[in-house]
Order: C-alpha cells, then structure tokens, then sequence
C-alpha cells in the first residue's frame, strides 16, 4: 500500500503543482506523517486539504488527464466541497477548507442520507516536510491541527476509524435538501 500511495502523492502533486494549487497533507496522511513520518499502512487513502480560495475549477480535468479518474464530488465550492479520485484501490480524497471566524473546517456528507458534517480545526498556516522524500506542506502548528481531529491519544494507531463519529471535531452541520442531492452527491464508481 506504501508504495502505491506515494505513487499517488506524487501524481496529485504533480498535477495541483501545475495548476499552482496549494495543497498539505490531510487527514490521516497528516497523522501518519506526524506520527510515524510515514504512511499508515492500513489506512486506504491518501488525504490532501486546500483552502477553498485556492480552488480551481480545472482540477478535475488535470486529475483526469492524468489517469486519476473522479470517483465522487460532494457539496458544492461554497459549503462543504470534496473531490476524489481514484488510482486502482487506492484513492486521493481532496478537502476544501473554509475559514470562519477563528477557526477552519472542512465538509463531510453521507451519501446515503444527504446528512452534512463539519470537521473543525484552529487556524493555521503552512510549513513545508518531506514525506517518502516528497517536499510537501503540512499545516502548521501541527500538532494542535492533529489533536482536533484525532484526540489527546492521537499518537495512539486506531484501526477501526469511522469518519462520521471518530473524529473529535466532528459536528453535524444539517442535511442536504433531496433537491439538491443531483448537484451535492455525485458519485462516479
């Protein structure tokens, strides 16, 4: 799965580095870099955050013409925006985030039940690391980034995470309306 992830790191970051996109490691990839300076071997992504101002309608196309097909768009470049693509078994979750306030989130939504969930993070900025050789940002300070959405025992491997009740700074954020649904839940399999 390393290998295979780090593949897809790199393509994801040749095409948004072309586009001159800004991205950072997200989510578990974070965690995994910040933990371990590695990938999490059991995880089944690769997690990539953007700031919703950095958004680009050409990235899908520019992760399409570059064999990673788009497997799912959720919400919409105003609330609650994610893409991503697929490589073989392995898939590159991008998240926009959106600042409010003194703080930042990013959108979740259950494709099953149009229900909407905000992850919330303190502001930060960036910083660039190696991850696998790979000169990429992270958000930085880490660590405080780190422990909203994974805990004070965020250096302790979980296994079975669900990512609509694991997250510490999971919060319910409403539900699509069904006529909505065309344009919010688009998923490509």
């Amino acid at each position: 799965f390393t290998r295979k992830a780090r593949q897809l790191l790199v393509k994801g970051k040749e095409v948004l580095d072309a586009l001159g996109v800004r991205f950072w490691l997200s989510s578990g990839t974070c965690l995994g870099w910040f933990r371990q300076c590695d990938i999490i071997t059991y995880s089944k992504d690769v997690d990539f955050g953007i700031w919703i101002k950095d958004h680009k309608p050409e990235i899908i196309d520019a992760m399409e013409t570059a064999g990673l097909p788009l497997k799912h768009v959720f919400g919409k470049v105003s609330d609650s925006y994610e893409l991503s693509f697929k490589a073989g078994e392995v898939k590159l979750d991008i998240f926009f985030f959106y600042e409010e306030g003194d703080t930042m989130w990013n959108g979740g939504t259950d494709a099953k039940t149009g229900e909407k969930l905000k992850y919330v993070f303190p502001k930060f900025d960036l910083c660039w690391t190696l991850l696998l050789d790979i000169r990429v940002r992270v958000p930085c300070p880490t660590q405080p980034y780190i422990q909203a959405n994974y805990g004070k025992q965020w250096d302790v491997p979980v296994k079975s995470w669900d990512w609509k009740s694991s997250a510490f700074n999971v919060r319910p954020n409403g539900v699509w309306p069904k006529s909505e649904w065309k344009e919010v839940i688009q998923v490509y399999e």
